[in-house]
């Protein structure tokens, strides 16, 4: 077929109609479009387009018996587009919640809902509030709060009294970047902070919906403090992750080589652990019961273990803390062993459809997360491979004897790692700005060891741990010990980690549209995939990094250099701006002073081209760089009558417009980005934004 024959619109209804068995998996898709969408406006839509989709749905119904398939397609469309849309603005109106505008020093009173340990220090998220002071605060519904002081008395459900300092979220650390106030908006977190004063239990809560809300944490919180008590430091962080989902108690160095070897995926409850759980409880269950020749007769003995295997699931769900990426793996598994109990067989790609529906509709905000992408992508992708390959596999499998079954788990186990590697590659680079260059291997060697010694091991560590077993912990440790071991010389291999920078959110939207195209059709039609990515490529490599990037506080700047390095103006200043910039300006990162930078008490000066931009520290500074320079950031106010230069930044225009980035373009133009100028008008963003002076007038 040639290529314009397949832009031909009746050939392409013609494909579309006989895949029309697919059009279902494009459901998330074309939702997800909406509340993209949404979370892209630089401004609230109004309540009232809640009831966006009903319309839609009267017209589809009104054209059910019109010949107009194109129409109705096209309808449909939108009308899903409009419902993620409607979810998004719904979501907002329930999770809106007073968000803390400036720092604040007092003492608050709340009951400890969810608690996350570490050896030094623990996090809690306290709520039901009352703040002793006499300032104008709106009543926050949460806090997050960090303490070092006798944090392992406390246990979620105590009412608590403390001192604290309370910051507002912070804001993106660059234009474009991570947006960490929308994340905590979502949760209903109006400020985190740190304890100042050891923590004081002034009661406990007793109505049963509290404590029913407060279990799962208490679990969690309980399973923490006994493997931390009986485990070794070195495997107690790993263990308490993979059995809570709570990371905190992992050493930095042991993160870092998990990134660096593709191995991270290991650490956060998700289908793999799912499927380890449920598969290993389902054949154990099922191998016990055969043991019986009555029960193996005359019971339903595979059914039997499916029901085993699905409520253990759901217990070890509701101990994780329901992260997206664990739900999305209970629907699937669920739904596979709900199949077994019914005769029926469970379709994969479909479960995923239905599972990504299901979550962007009761949790919008998971659209922009990475675990939701990450997650998304792998599964579908692999679901994809393995509805191609796998009966394949499964006969070269099944024709020979312990040689090839091994050799097909090899495979399967390569096979795999490479299609998840190649399939949140994307959204790795976009969030984090780096791969793992021997993930392959990595796995190779560590997911078997996941899936034959360790997950068993926990299963054994559940049973065990009402009864003070802790033998189950030894087995899990000496599994997670050969695991860090992979990962730790895996990543100090040459060149383990490529660090390719970012893209921007459109670019990625683009590629995973690509992307599902590809997976989704199976007509020709898809081919239609590859030129498509041949010009987003095209599009990625054009893309630049900042000339000079200013943090919101104005104590740190960035320099791109002609060589195409960095320079930090700082090493001790907003470290944690400083890491994340990283992303965008690239890792060419260089400790002298570039030749263009001239420093003195009152400030630096750069001479970039025709441009003197100047960075005063001094208001003499300021007053002098007003006479002479182009450009001004200044982490001081500005005075009003500095009208020289072309573009004036001072504390306020930080303050209020956050991170700044400077683009000098080959026209001559400069591109003046801010983090809040790009977020816009949104619950999330802080007060001082949306009320700005110029706004108002």
């Amino acid at each position: 077929m040639s290529l314009l024959g397949l832009f031909d619109h009746d050939n392409l209804m013609a494909q579309f109609l006989r895949d029309r068995t697919r059009w279902f998996l494009w459901f998330p898709a074309l939702i997800g479009s909406g509340i993209a969408i949404y979370f892209s406006l630089l401004f609230e839509p109004d309540l009232s387009w809640v009831a966006l989709p009903v319309p839609l749905l009267l017209l589809i119904y009104a054209l059910k018996d019109r010949a107009v398939p194109s129409a109705r397609l096209f309808i449909g469309a939108v009308c899903l587009v409009s419902i993620g849309f409607s979810a998004a603005i719904l979501r907002t109106e329930i999770v809106t919640a007073p968000i803390l505008q400036k720092k604040l020093v007092t003492e608050l009173t709340g009951r400890v809902l969810e608690k996350s340990t570490s050896y030094k220090s623990a996090k809690f998220l306290i709520g039901d509030l009352r703040l002793e002071t006499d300032n104008d605060i709106p009543s926050l519904a949460y806090v997050r709060l960090s303490s070092r002081t006798n944090f392992r008395e406390i246990s979620p459900g105590q009412i608590v009294k403390v001192k604290a300092v309370l910051l507002p979220p912070p804001e993106p650390a660059y234009p474009g970047g991570y947006d960490f106030q929308r994340h905590s908006f979502f949760k209903s977190i109006g400020a985190v902070g740190y304890s100042i004063s050891a923590f004081d239990v002034v009661g406990q809560e007793h109505s049963l919906l509290s404590r029913m809300r407060s279990l799962s944490s208490e679990i969690r919180a309980s399973i923490a403090e006994f493997v931390i008590a009986n485990a070794p430091p070195e495997d107690a962080g790993f263990a308490i992750a993979i059995m809570t989902g709570d990371k905190a108690a992992i050493p930095e160095d042991q993160l870092d080589a998990m990134r660096f070897s593709g191995l991270a995926h290991l650490l956060a409850i998700s289908g793999m652990h799912m499927g380890m759980i449920g598969g290993l409880i389902f054949f154990a269950v099922r191998f016990l019961m055969v043991l019986s020749p009555y029960i193996a007769l005359y019971y339903p003995v595979k059914k039997v273990a499916a029901i085993v295997a699905l409520i253990g699931l759901a217990g070890y769900l509701f101990v994780s803390g329901m992260s997206v990426s664990a739900i999305r793996a209970f629907i699937m598994i669920a739904a596979l062993f709900l199949a077994i109990c019914f005769d029926r067989t469970a379709l994969s790609l479909r479960m995923v459809a239905i599972a990504a529906v299901i979550i962007l509709i009761l949790f919008p905000e998971s659209l922009v997360s990475a675990s939701f992408q990450m997650s998304f992508a792998a599964v579908f992708a692999l679901i994809s491979l393995y509805e191609q390959a796998g009966p394949a596999l499964s006969r070269f499998a099944r024709s020979g004897g312990m040689i090839r079954r091994g050799v097909a788990y090899i495979v399967g186990v390569a096979l795999t790692s490479l299609v998840a590697g190649l399939a949140t590659a994307p959204f790795a680079l976009y969030h984090f700005g780096q791969v793992a260059t021997y993930s392959l291997i990595a796995n190779l060697f560590a997911v078997p060891i996941m899936g034959l010694w360790v997950m068993p091991g926990v299963i054994l560590a559940f049973i065990g741990l009402p009864f003070d077993f802790t033998f189950p912990l030894s087995i899990v440790g000496s599994g997670i010990d050969l695991i860090l071991w992979v990962a730790h010389e895996t990543a100090t291999l040459p060149d383990a980690v490529l660090y390719l920078g970012t893209f921007s959110a459109l670019q990625l939207i683009g590629g995973t549209f690509i992307g599902l195209w590809f997976i989704i059709w199976r007509q020709p039609v898809r081919w239609i995939a590859l030129p498509m990515l041949v010009a987003l490529m095209l599009t990625i490599f054009s893309n630049r990094s900042p000339d000079i990037l200013i943090s919101d506080s104005g104590n740190l700047y960035a320099l791109k250099t002609g060589e195409g390095e960095t320079y930090y103006s700082s090493q001790r200043a907003d470290r944690f701006e400083a890491d994340r910039w990283r992303l965008v300006m690239g890792m060419d990162v260089v400790d002298e002073q570039p030749s263009n930078l001239v420093c003195d008490p009152s400030g630096c000066v750069l001479r970039q081209n025709s441009e003197l931009i100047a960075f005063p520290e001094t208001m003499s500074g300021v007053e002098m760089d007003c006479r002479r320079a182009n450009i001004i950031v200044s982490r001081i106010p500005a005075p009003k009558n500095c009208k020289n230069a072309q573009l004036v930044i001072d504390k306020f225009d930080l303050w209020r417009r956050g991170s700044h980035s400077l683009y000098f373009m080959s026209d001559g133009k400069l591109q003046v980005d801010t983090a809040n100028d790009l977020r816009g008008d949104r619950p999330w963003v802080p007060e001082r934004y949306r009320n700005r002076p110029e706004k108002a007038e």
